[in-house]
This record gives structure tokens, sequence and C-alpha cells, in this order.
């Protein structure tokens, strides 16, 4: 065997390893963390998919108005009817779904090993690999089912396929299919769209051929997912975005839901990398002057959302999913200077050590500095309550007591054709910093449910026979069947209540 393919199957066998190590933790995440990362998983996206598999599902204003894409939801339709047919258990669906989206982010730790191993050798792409494998936040949102870590996977590969084209110019479809991915990215989240632009001048301008190709790819794209789709589905094209525009950004509907300073992405980095973020910023430098495409990734996305008033963490995802790679390639082209360390037998094994120490740490600093306490639990113990009520055999009506709409769980996870009453339904469309109302409806196999917001659904118990709430929330006749949760302050105690008899 020659050294050129010996080299090139060690090569392999690397990325083998770093994509093994990724995936067990993603999967044990999976295995042993329930949470809900934010409301939008389950009513923005899981929702929609559900009224449209099965007929019930709660429509948010976003719906109602006509400003969020079908296409996200559509795809995930498709794979709830597919699994009911197997499970009809919510799990049933849930889980293919959250396992899906972990084979979608392993795009993080290959493309950070691959575009490491071509600039400085195995040793830097298994160090930038197992940084991307191993990062907390990478971890974190390797399961949701929302468009910011789908968004930084087909983006990531996208830069990927566009690598080193100014070097060498990659066969045509290749750049088609970046294009492609780009087009895709953008489709599912518009704010993307100018980071996207910005790689795409920086990794192509110099090639007008290239660029004709990936711009192509990407704008055909864009306009089926988005201009025709919307055009089906919401009766005008590219409504979702010029319409959701006008809401969040003109009339401030999201400024209203929160806000936070300009610095606030800026801020959040350094406290949770903690004492290690010298090390880190000097290898993101290093980083960026090597593959600047991940770096102007980073800076774009960042800038772009430091100025829209309603900050998240997830909306700055891709930058989050770039600086462990940006870290790993940057600290391997200065470690590179040390000839041993670009031996594999020397090589390999201190940067295994490396990226686990500094991932470890990073992860325990970002656990207890800079998370929330239910990060890993979060809505755990709401969701096994509510399966208990579904679980109880003779069901006919749920009711939701003083549980805010959105952190419900809604029909995806209550998956019986038996009608929800929310008592915080009215709250729910209120506004605090806003005038603005957020109208909600209501659906059970194509019909409109009723609602007794308040004290009225007391006076309507009649409707239902098992309520879930916490542990006070029992009506006259209910009696506590079974409560979930430990009372701390990330992991509060969600009972599930029954009466006898069937409902009016």
């Amino acid at each position: 065997m020659s050294t050129a393919a010996s080299e090139a199957d060690t090569t392999r066998g690397g990325l083998v390893f770093v994509l093994l190590v990724a995936l067990a933790v993603r999967l044990w995440n999976v295995a042993a963390h329930t949470y809900l990362m934010a409301p939008d998983e389950t009513f923005q996206y899981l929702e929609p998919a559900h009224r449209l598999a099965f007929g019930s599902g709660i429509i948010t204003w976003e719906y109602i108005y006509g400003i969020r894409s079908w296409l996200l939801p559509g795809v995930i339709a498709g794979v709830m009817r597919l699994a009911s047919l197997v499970d009809p258990d919510p799990a049933g669906y849930v889980i293919p779904l959250r396992l899906l989206c972990v084979l979608a982010s392993l795009s993080v730790p290959f493309v950070g090993f691959q575009m490491a191993a071509r600039r400085f050798g195995l040793p830097t792409a298994i160090l930038t690999g197992l940084l991307c494998a191993l990062a907390y936040q990478a971890v974190y949102f390797s399961s949701v089912i929302m468009t910011e870590p789908l968004v930084a996977d087909l983006s990531l590969l996208g830069i990927w396929l566009g690598d080193g084209t100014h070097e060498q110019p990659p066969k045509p479809r290749r750049l088609l299919l970046a294009g492609l991915l780009f087009g895709l990215a953008a489709s599912l989240r518009y704010q993307y769209a100018p980071v996207l632009g910005a790689v795409v001048l920086l990794q192509h301008a110099r090639n007008r051929r290239s660029l004709v190709l990936v711009a192509a790819g990407g704008l055909a794209v864009v306009m089926l997912a988005v201009g025709v789709l919307d055009a089906i589905t919401l009766g005008a094209p590219f409504r979702s975005v010029w319409l959701n525009y006008k809401f969040n950004a003109r009339e401030g509907v999201s400024s209203a839901m929160g806000t936070e300073s300009w610095f606030y992405y800026l801020v959040y980095y350094p406290i949770a990398w903690g004492a290690i973020t010298p090390v880190l910023l000097v290898g993101v430098v290093f980083g960026a002057m090597s593959a600047p495409m991940l770096g102007i990734a980073v800076v774009s996305t960042i800038g772009l959302h430091s100025m829209v008033p309603h900050k998240e963490l997830r909306f700055v995802f891709l930058a989050t999913a770039c600086l462990p790679m940006l870290a790993g390639i940057g600290l391997g082209n200065m470690l590179n200077r040390v000839r041993r360390f670009r031996q594999i037998t020397f090589g390999v094994p201190v940067a295994v050590v490396l990226a686990v120490a500094i991932s470890g740490y990073a992860a325990i600093v970002t656990y207890h500095r800079a998370s929330p306490p239910d990060d890993w639990s979060r809505d755990q113990s709401m969701l096994q309550a509510l399966s208990a009520a579904r679980s109880f055999p003779n069901a006919c009506g749920l009711a939701i007591r003083t549980i805010w709409v959105y952190r419900s769980g809604g029909y995806s996870y209550w998956h019986r054709d038996l009608p929800i009453y929310f008592e915080t339904w009215g709250d729910a469309q209120k506004l605090e910093r806003s005038d603005f109302r957020l109208p909600l409806e209501n659906m059970l196999d194509g019909r409109l449910v009723p609602q007794y917001p308040g004290a009225l659904l007391a006076a309507n118990a009649g409707k239902f026979n098992v309520i879930v709430g916490t542990g006070n929330d029992g009506l006259p006749g209910f009696s506590k069947q079974s409560c979930y949760g430990s009372g701390s302050l990330g992991d509060t105690v969600y009972c599930m209540f029954a009466r006898p008899g069937g409902c009016d």
C-alpha cells in the first residue's frame, strides 16, 4: 500500500472515530434527557405538523396570519404520519424526529474535521472534530426540532463543499449541491440569507463560474421552497418572509416578547468559556485566518442578530457551531509548529486529551454559569404528567390548569382525539409590552374547540375528566393520581388529576 493510501485510510479512521464519539454523546443525550428547548419547538413546528397529519393542533397567531412557512412542518408531518403506523404513542414520532436531527447534527463535527484535515493534518482534525463533537451547545441543540440547528447543519455542509474552490475548482454538481444547501438553509430561516450571501461571495467571488453555479442552485431552491410553496399554502409568494418581517421587525411584536442589550451575545461566550476564554479566543482568531469563511459566518451572524432587540441563543447557533471549528483549527495551527505534534503517534493522543479537557471544562462552566437550571429537564415533569393523563383509560377530555399554553405540549404530546381545555387561554393571547393580540385557535379533527379561560374552566368541569397542573391544581371531584418532578428550581412538580365518570 502506498504512503498516500495509508494516510488516507488513517484520516478516514480518524473521521469515523470523531463521528462515533459525536453520535454516542448525542444518543446519550436523547436517552438520558427530556426537555423542550423553547415553546417554538412544539407550537411552531410540531403542532402545525400534527394538525396537518392528524387534523388536531393549537393554531398560533403566526399560522392564523400566515407568517410562517409550511416547509419544515410539512416534512415533520410526513414523518409523524409514517411513524404513527408503527407506534401510536407520541414517542413513536417524537423520538424518530429527534434521531433524524441528531444524524443531521453530525455535519458539525464532520465539517470541522474535514476542514482542519485539509489544512493541518490528522492531529488538528482530531482536535477540531472532537471540539465540535463535545461542545456543550452543539450537543444540547443536536436533538432540537427547530430551524436554527438544521440551518447550521445545512450551511456548514455548503461551506465544506465550496472549501478550496479557488485552488482546485470542484465538479459542477458539487457547486450546485452547495447552492442547494445554502438555498434550503435560507428558505428555512430567511434571517440567515445575508450571512450565507456573504459566505458565498467570500468563497466564490474569484471564480465567476463557481459563483454562478452556487447562486443558481440557491436561488432555485428559494424560489420553489419560499416563493412557490408560500403561494400555494399561504396565498402569496414569499409571504412568510415579508409579512414576518412586517410584524416582528416593523411593528415590534418580537421586541414585545423581550429584549436584550446589543452586546448580549458578545458577553455570553466569555461567561460560558470561563478561564479558558483567552486561549479559545486566540484559537478563533488564528482559525479565522486559515478558514475566513467560518470567520465571516461568525462575525456576520452575531453582528446581524445583535442589531435585533429580541435575542435568543438559538438565533446565533450557526456562530456557536463555527466557534469550536475555528478554535480547533487555530490551536492546531499553532501546535503544528511543534514538529512532534504533526506525528500521528504523538499528536493524536495529545489532540484527544486537549479536546476532552477543553470541552469538559467549558461544559462545566456553561452548565453552572451560563445556562438556566432547567436546561436539560425543561418541561420534563409536565410531559410525564401529560403522558399519565393520556394513558388514563376512561379519559374523555383534558384540562390544563395554570400551565402556560405554550409550555403544555399541545396535541403533539397529547395525541388523542379528545379536546384540550386551557385555563390560561386568555393570558396566552396578550403581550405585556404591546397592545398587539396573539389570537389562538384550538382545532380537533378539523373543528374548533371552545375554551373556558380562568374561572370558567372550573364551571365547565363536566367537559373533561383529567387535569394536568401543579400540585394544588385539582378541582372538586378530582383526585390526585400521580405527580412528577423533584420540586427544585429546575424541576417543577406537575401532577395528573382524574375524576370518575364521563364528560358532557
